[in-house]
């Protein structure tokens, strides 16, 4: 009798523990540059966070080919030769050393988030002078029509997915984080090209002609497939536990074809551990469709980060929580936000219904 009460005491801590893992939902939120330059401000997420049940926070540490971190802080395996953005150019604080040390004793994580290809902001004052993008200059990307790339062009300037020497740099600056901060995660954002009309830099058309590729555009796509695969295999051979993942967009044929981004392809290939999926749509019936398309891809692996600010048409709370409804009937249960600022500014916080 007594062997038959323990195992079935076993048997119901088993099913109540894999229950709660099943059942365990990702609740996000992303904090920019902006956001997160003192420790007063990075104490106000952490509250913030803690007050309303969030379980991550994606810190943005790398700007524009800049750190909001100290590059090789304690090894130096890594090369990694980028400058101090101009928000903490002479300032000791260090962000995310600081959020991780605070969260320690937390149910919190803190994610390291990093834009990856885009490297220049429009206003090149807020650049050093031994930036990459005036380092190597022959990196940047090049337009089919022959033209480099402008800093003021889409998001900033774009270095070419497709010259392996632009690879290896954003290899060794990741590796170097993944190093040196016991971050949860580390999360690639602009991970492709800017548009479909880029890619033609001379280094990258003559690594295309090497290889085995005829289809200029089936190649793009490999590119970035294979870097975010390198990131997947370096990063755990140095953290196991790391939580390698990317922000995408939502919509499938946008994301592949003006892109190269074709992320279901790094979650059926195991490139990744998990996808946050930028669904921005203002419009339920857009969200809808856009959702629609998602049927087969694992759930569990799958964020949906959701609107959190306001263009200039208004967008309300309520419209959010509809999006959260329509996103359960297609059985996803990991919600984030973005960004911080808009949940603060515009008073979301208290509305939202997970």
């Amino acid at each position: 009798m007594k062997l038959f009460i323990l195992t079935f005491s076993l048997i119901i801590s088993y099913l109540l523990f894999n229950s709660s893992t099943a059942i365990a939902q990702d609740r996000a939120m992303w904090a920019t540059i902006w956001s997160i330059g003192t420790p007063e401000k990075i104490d106000k997420i952490i509250e913030t966070a803690k007050n309303h049940n969030f379980n991550k926070i994606f810190l943005q540490v790398r700007y524009r080919g800049d750190a909001m971190y100290f590059t090789n802080r304690g090894d130096s395996s890594y090369d990694n030769t980028e400058s101090r953005t101009y928000l903490l150019k002479d300032s000791k604080f260090d962000p995310l050393l600081y959020a991780i040390n605070k969260t320690r004793d937390l149910n919190i994580e803190i994610h390291a988030w990093m834009p990856i290809f885009v490297v220049t902001p429009h206003d090149l004052t807020k650049i050093s002078d031994n930036h990459i993008y005036y380092q190597h200059p022959e990196w940047v990307t090049v337009s089919e029509s022959g033209t480099k790339m402008k800093n003021n062009e889409h998001e900033g300037a774009f270095l070419d997915p497709g010259i392996p020497q632009v690879q290896s740099y954003l290899l060794n600056i990741l590796s170097d984080l993944a190093m040196n901060y016991d971050v949860a995660g580390i999360q690639m954002d602009y991970i492709r090209y800017p548009d479909s009309i880029y890619g033609y830099n001379p280094l990258a058309i003559e690594n295309y002609k090497n290889s085995d590729d005829t289809i200029f555009d089936v190649w793009k796509q490999k590119q970035i497939n294979t870097f975010v695969n390198k990131v997947f295999i370096q990063l755990k051979n140095i953290n196991p536990s790391l939580q390698i993942s990317a922000a995408v967009f939502a919509n499938q044929n946008k994301a592949i074809n003006q892109f190269s981004q074709n992320w279901k392809t790094w979650l059926a290939n195991s490139y990744i551990d998990h996808v946050y999926i930028m669904a921005y749509n203002t419009s339920n019936n857009s969200f809808d469709r856009v959702l629609n398309g998602f049927k087969e891809i694992n759930k569990e692996k799958s964020t949906i980060i959701l609107r959190a600010w306001k263009d200039k048409k208004p967008y309300y709370a309520h419209q959010i929580n509809e999006k959260i409804k329509l996103s359960k009937k297609y059985e996803f249960l990991n919600f984030g936000f973005y960004s911080y600022s808009g949940l603060i500014k515009n008073h979301y916080l208290s509305h939202i219904k997970f």
